[in-house]
C-alpha cells in the first residue's frame, strides 16, 4: 500500500480549506444580500429606532417627511415597505409605525431582528 505523496497531501489540504472557506462565506451572504434586496426591486427598507426615529438607506427621516416619502412610493410600481425595528424598541412604537405604514395602501413586511 502507498501514501500519496506530502505535496499532495498538502495541495488537497489547501484546496479542501479553500473550498470551506468560500462555501462558509456564502453562507454569512447570501442570507444578507437576499434580505436587502436594492430599492431597484421595489423594496424600501425602514429601520426603527429605539426612540421611534425612522431612518432610510442609513439617513433619519423627519416625521414630517413620512408621507412625502410614502407618496414617492406609492407612484412607484411593485414596491413594498419593509420595516426593520431594533431589538430595544418597543412593541408599541412597532405597532404605531405599521398602522401608519398600511394606511399608505403599499404592502407592508415586518422583519424582526
Amino acid at each position: 500500500m502507498t501514501f500519496p505523496s506530502p505535496r499532495l497531501e498538502a495541495l488537497a489540504a489547501g484546496l479542501t480549506s479553500v473550498a470551506l472557506t468560500l462555501v462558509a462565506t456564502a453562507l454569512v451572504l447570501l442570507p444578507q444580500r437576499l434580505a436587502q434586496r436594492p430599492a431597484a426591486a421595489g423594496v424600501l427598507a425602514l429601520a426603527l429606532d429605539a426612540d421611534g426615529q425612522l431612518r432610510v438607506w442609513n439617513r433619519p427621516i423627519r416625521a414630517n417627511d413620512l408621507p412625502v416619502l410614502l407618496a414617492q412610493a406609492r407612484q412607484r410600481d411593485g414596491v413594498i415597505l419593509r420595516l426593520v425595528p431594533e431589538t430595544s424598541t418597543p412593541w408599541g412604537a412597532v405597532q404605531a409605525m405599521l398602522t401608519r405604514l398600511e394606511a399608505s395602501g403599499l404592502p407592508v413586511e415586518l422583519q424582526l431582528p
